[in-house]
């Protein structure tokens, strides 16, 4: 790559990429630590390197090494993308978006932006890093995906790195679905705090949650951590609870698909679609709570977790008292009824 000696750069990468298959994690971690810092400086062609450290990830290295480089570089790549659309138009006086997956018009679309970039006062690497995420962004975004599904990794990030890549990911999420896995991905909790209310049989429930994708899979494994603790729960069939947990994904058929056993509102009444996440869960008292409301029909999906190398957990830690769940019964708002419940 310093080189510029793309066809020693292509040989090389084809080989890491034999060789990776077959190596330990320990030698596949500080592969990793060498690819890291050099990630900053990939963009177009060297940008592979990041779906390489990737990989290396997937196969079973830690993700540790790309904490300080693949973050901020992502961001960078995503923020590119959603302003080349209006360069791109002031550039070309108006032609039509190069092809970003053909990889169509490159060169060109390269020295159209630059010239614009003199034009307008940029540096040469801001016009390039500009021009060159339109094409390369996949290749940023599909490695963050792979480490932001690792908790340790999750977790060394401060809030405002993963705000920032959350909403980097969703200036471009309506039109890149690579993006909106990984705005998800930001918006992951770990040890959070949550309560569950069942009003019906005076029962609550303090639980911790962590790596739980979207509120199907909570959904899901809620239903098979208050099995037994419910009068009249009937707990999530078994191959559904492992499909929400490690075992591979295998899509439920439309004829059998997952069902859920409850519908849910948050402690406000507001009603939380099994469509969403957890962190879209509203907040009372400083906790998320969720009441538990019998389902109306059959409501059924087909995939038991959104990120396959995503590990959840979700412990039940408490049964509350009676008089624990009395008070927070007290607290919940009613439901609202002229919303969206069903």
């Amino acid at each position: 790559m310093y080189a510029h000696d793309l066809a020693g750069f292509q040989a090389s990468y084809q080989r890491a990429f034999e060789s990776g298959r077959d190596s330990g994690s320990s030698e596949l971690t500080a592969a990793i630590g060498v690819l890291g810092p050099v990630l900053s400086e990939g963009a177009g062609i060297y940008g592979k390197l990041a779906i390489l450290a990737g990989a290396l990830v997937e196969w079973g290295g830690s993700p540790m090494p790309l904490r300080e480089v693949l973050p901020a570089r992502v961001v960078v790549a995503m923020r590119c993308t959603a302003q080349f659309p209006a360069a791109w138009k002031d550039a070309s006086g108006g032609r039509p978006l190069p092809d970003a997956l053909a990889g169509e018009g490159k060169r060109e679309a390269i020295g159209l932006m630059v010239a614009h970039g003199e034009r307008k006062g940029w540096s040469q690497r801001d016009a390039l890093m500009l021009v060159m995420s339109w094409f390369d962004v996949r290749d940023w975004i599909k490695p963050a995906i792979t480490v932001l599904a690792d908790r340790e990794f999750r977790q060394a990030l401060t809030g405002q790195e993963r705000a920032s890549v959350r909403d980097a990911a969703a200036a471009i999420a309506g039109w890149l679905e690579g993006a909106k896995w990984l705005q998800g991905l930001a918006m992951v909790l770990d040890d959070e705090p949550l309560i569950v209310l069942d009003p019906a049989s005076g029962r609550g429930f303090r639980l911790t949650m962590s790596g739980v994708g979207d509120n199907f899979q909570l959904h899901t494994l809620l239903a098979d951590r208050l099995a037994g603790n419910i009068p009249g729960l009937d707990p999530p069939h078994r191959v559904w609870v492992e499909q929400a947990t490690d075992a591979p994904l295998v899509m439920q058929p439309p004829t059998d698909p997952i069902k859920r056993r409850f519908r849910l509102l948050d402690g406000e009444g507001a009603y939380v679609p099994p469509e969403g996440r957890p962190a879209g869960i509203g907040m009372t008292d400083g906790v998320r709570v969720l009441v538990l409301h019998p389902s109306h029909g059959d409501y059924g999906w087909s995939n038991g977790r959104a990120y396959p190398r995503m590990s959840p957990r979700l412990t039940l830690d408490t049964v509350l008292s009676d008089a624990e769940t009395a008070e927070w019964i007290r607290r919940i708002a009613p439901a609202i009824e002229n919303g969206p419940i069903g």
